[in-house]
């Protein structure tokens, strides 16, 4: 077991709504507190549980410990174990961000603005988005 580590959101994901429905799309289980109230990580013998707004079971996405999200005032703040952080970077924080991004650029489209993308030599993707 570790102690639970704190790591602050960026601020594309800092829409706790928004990150419900992408967490969603990306068929991951969790716990939603009821209004007001937080949920408990379970905490181990080498540190106590933390509040958090939404909370993951031990085990998702190969975790060894529960995690969660909770809402701060500058946006979400993501509480794991140490040990489970650089896989959860990858793993849940990379296909969040995108899935977020599509639900973006969606809206966008929605709103009659046209979306782009292309790839660059060197792979990334630009994306323009413009008015008609």
């Amino acid at each position: 077991m570790s102690r639970y580590v704190h790591l602050d959101l960026d601020a594309a994901l800092a829409d706790l709504a928004a990150v419900r429905l992408a967490l969603d799309e990306l068929e991951l289980r969790y716990e939603t507190a009821h209004a007001g109230q937080q949920l408990m990580l379970e905490g181990s013998l080498e540190c106590a549980g933390e509040p958090v707004d939404l909370r993951f079971a031990a085990g998702t996405l190969d975790t060894v410990e529960d995690f969660g999200l909770v809402r701060e005032a500058g946006g979400l703040r993501l509480v794991c174990g140490e040990l489970d952080l650089e896989g959860l970077r990858r793993q849940l924080l990379a296909p969040l961000t995108r899935a977020m991004l599509t639900q973006r650029l969606a809206g966008a489209q929605r709103a009659g603005l046209t979306v782009e993308a292309s790839t660059e030599v060197d792979g990334t993707t630009r994306i323009r988005v413009r008015t008609p």
